[in-house]
């Protein structure tokens, strides 16, 4: 009876909020139909966020639309009221009129997509509330159901024209056509446009547009020189890295002192890479941390081709014959996978030039990968065990884009953001995806430890992963660092990278397994933290290392892989006399390794020279195996462009294609830790003491079944040759010893 009444008053309110409008826009003309949801009154707002399908993403604006029909749409889980020409997005984030939806459609939902398990429209119209979301996509969560707001990029330049006077846009991109498809798209959205937001036209056509307020918008062909007396404010440069250098470059030199010296002018550069150019640079100077002298002004944003919704999703394209032969139906395939991934299932016709075929539709989220949708089965007609790809061909929509594109290297380029190819590239795609996806934030934190320095520790970062790291915990962990020292001019970094001894997941180590040898195969180092600065000397360098080993960590528990190199021996120096001696410092916490081949003792420190490319090959190594987790951005990043080269004589060496490369040292040192007996030692005593029981279990079981091998040296091989080439036959001497240790 309650519920009876209420829905009574629901409708007393709307039909009343409906005669209200009805009056008070009662001399505007209003159109219904107008999709470009009039906008009667605005509101700007600040620090007000609204869950997006990316997080919670700032509001800059609330609006007040013209009366609309009342639409209500209603999932198992979700009910939204709105107007017919609101927008949502389909199972592959498509987006769609809300009047366009049937019954049995997808939507994009808080809990993935669900069907539309009812859609009708009511009685009576009012106005609509929508928002502008500040993020490049411009989705936003409306009672648990995905919507959209609906802005492109060339708004940001018919802004600049519509409240400004006698301003000058100018718009250069690689081929004419390119620059006239933008203007295009100018046009299209001021013609949506109330009447009372044009400003008059006075020149119309593809390549410029210019208003009565003075304000113009003009294309520019692709030149070594920018238009002679055309003051520009806002300049936008589309597919920068394709417009040929010798071209782009003096056109850019020419042009951005006279865009600079307009008060409030903008610079827009998008481009997919091509090669190592001046785009290249520019984005990678922008990119740069805050501080470092060579970073530049520009704001960078990159969209990579996974960030793009619907791009996860697996495809399963029956054959017809194949089906009829095992005796299932293309029912029976679609009911099995609806078992295996319940509602990221969706069978539908696709119709080519000359076929149609049933296609099953997998949409993959993290407990859902486009090798589980390989690995499918089913019972066929004679009670046997089916695989998929026996009635299926199963892909990707990367698999597919790599063929269509022309090769891996080719969709690295435009899909990938990869401004190098996978011939020099020291990873492949798989694991650059997965450093990308799993990368993490770290923030700057003030910490009492460090209360003692004098200078800025800004650079030190931390993890916000509670799962990697738990500052309460600190003690307890086994710390490696690997530090890396720069003089503190301007140039290079000095970097200490901090990492945490864990468990791999047993997903992971089930994969992997048949490759293990040792207890510390079982085991990875994660970055918990990170200290990057080419500002720092070397003195100051040595401080902050000592508090964090001795004073904020478990100096027992402390492990630090040291780079001699340069400054290496400078810091050892500096280590005993800071804080005027006033310290506990020890030697133990540095990993000691041999400083020659002939050496027959381990020293402080580890000398990177003729042993690089074998250090690099380690870490390649334990890149694949995982035996790293790298989450830190700036460390992404360096990964990505630490490359192969080839000398003029035809040597390999290994270092950044472009940039820095410090932060990726720090990982080729810390690759050699994992040989070392001391490293052992922390791993044992890390999962003895701390790791779950049935871990440690299962790492037992697996480890009896390994085969011991006992490792040969072959120093003392090489040891015995240089005898016998120095000192003749000595092998017939019966007080001689052979290779294998025994007397003759």
């Amino acid at each position: 009876m309650f519920r009876f009444f209420e829905n009574i008053v629901i409708c007393f309110l709307r039909t009343l909020i409906g005669v209200i409008e009805s009056y008070e826009y009662r001399k505007l003309k209003l159109n219904q139909d107008d999709v470009s949801k009039k906008i009667l009154n605005s509101l700007s707002v600040m620090n007000i966020r609204v869950k997006t399908d990316t997080g919670y993403e700032p509001v800059t604006d609330i609006h007040i639309t013209q009366p609309y029909n009342h639409y209500i749409v209603n999932t198992s889980d979700y009910s939204l009221c709105c107007a017919d020409n609101h927008i949502l997005f389909d199972d592959l984030f498509g987006e769609v009129f809300v009047s366009d939806l049937s019954v049995g459609d997808f939507i994009q939902t808080e809990s993935g997509p669900q069907r539309v398990v009812n859609i009708r429209r009511e009685f009576g119209k009012s106005s609509m509330f929508d928002m502008t979301v500040n993020h490049p996509n411009h989705r936003f969560y409306t009672n648990g159901i995905l919507s959209h707001n609906t802005v492109s990029s060339a708004i940001f330049i018919l802004h600049t024209i519509l409240f400004n006077n006698d301003k000058n846009c100018m718009v250069v991109a690689n081929k004419g056509d390119t620059a006239i498809e933008i203007v295009d798209k100018v046009k299209s959205i001021y013609s949506l446009l109330p009447f009372f937001l044009k400003p008059g036209i006075k020149t119309w056509n593809q390549k410029s547009l210019t208003f009565d307020n003075g304000c113009r918008i003009k294309t520019s062909a692709r030149s070594k020189t920018p238009a002679i007396g055309f003051t520009i404010d806002v300049l936008y440069l589309d597919e920068f890295a394709h417009i040929p250098s010798n071209i782009i470059e003096p056109y850019y030199t020419a042009a951005f002192p006279t865009v600079s010296a307009v008060q409030n002018s903008k610079i827009i550069i998008t481009s997919t890479p091509n090669g190592m150019n001046l785009f290249h640079k520019l984005l990678i100077d922008a990119e740069r941390p805050d501080g470092d002298p060579l970073k530049n002004n520009y704001k960078p944003t990159r969209v990579y081709w996974y960030q793009v919704p619907g791009r996860f999703v697996t495809y399963i394209r029956l054959n017809n014959g194949r089906l009829f032969h095992h005796g299932v139906t293309k029912d029976d395939i679609y009911n099995s996978c609806v078992s295996a991934f319940g509602e990221l299932t969706k069978l539908k016709m696709e119709f080519n030039m000359d076929q149609q075929k049933d296609v099953i539709h997998v949409f993959n989220n993290d407990k859902c990968s486009d090798e589980m949708v390989k690995s499918l089965t089913f019972i066929d007609v004679k009670g046997n065990e089916v695989s998929i790809l026996s009635v299926a061909e199963v892909t990707t929509w990367k698999d597919e884009a790599v063929k269509d594109i022309g090769g891996e290297d080719a969709f690295n380029q435009e899909y990938g953001l990869r401004f190098i190819n996978s011939s020099k590239s020291l990873l492949n795609e798989s694991i650059i995806e997965d450093l990308l996806k799993g990368k993490k934030n770290f923030v700057y934190q003030e910490l009492d430890e460090l209360t003692r320095l004098k200078f800025s520790y800004e650079g030190l970062k931390w993890t916000e992963d509670d799962e990697r790291f738990i500052p309460i915990k600190r003690k307890d962990y086994r710390i490696v660092m690997s530090v890396d020292i720069s003089e503190g001019l301007g140039q290079d970094y000095s970097v200490i990278n901090i990492f945490r001894i864990s468990e791999k997941p047993v997903s992971l180590i089930e994969e992997q397994k048949h490759k293990y040898t040792s207890v510390v195969d079982f085991f990875r180092l994660e970055q918990i933290a990170i200290f990057r600065s080419n500002l720092v000397s070397v003195k100051q360098l040595s401080e902050l290392l000592y508090l964090l080993t001795f004073e904020y960590f478990n100096p027992e528990n402390v492990k630090i892989v040291l780079e001699l190199n340069n400054y290496g021996n400078a810091l050892l120096a500096e280590m005993p006399h800071v804080f005027d001696g006033n310290n506990n410092y020890g030697s133990s916490v540095f990993i000691r390794y041999k400083h020659r081949a002939d050496a027959t003792e381990e020293r402080i420190g580890l000398k990177v020279g003729e042993n690089k490319n074998m250090m690099v090959k380690d870490y390649q190594d334990l890149m694949y195996s995982k035996s790293f987790l790298i989450t830190n951005e700036d460390n992404i990043r360096e990964i990505t462009t630490f490359v192969k080269h080839t000398t003029v004589a035809g040597n390999v060496r290994y270092a950044a294609d472009v940039g820095h490369d410090d932060t990726v040292m720090t990982l080729v040192n810390s690759s050699t830790i994992f040989k070392k007996h001391e490293f052992r030692e922390m791993v044992e005593d890390w999962g003895r003491n701390n790791s779950p029981k049935d871990f440690m279990d299962y790492v037992e079981r697996e480890l009896k079944q390994v085969d011991f091998v006992e490792g040969l040296d072959y120093g003392q091989v090489l040891r015995a040759r240089k005898m016998k080439k120095t000192k003749g036959n000595i092998w017939n001497n019966d007080s001689s010893i052979n290779w294998f240790g025994t007397k003759n």
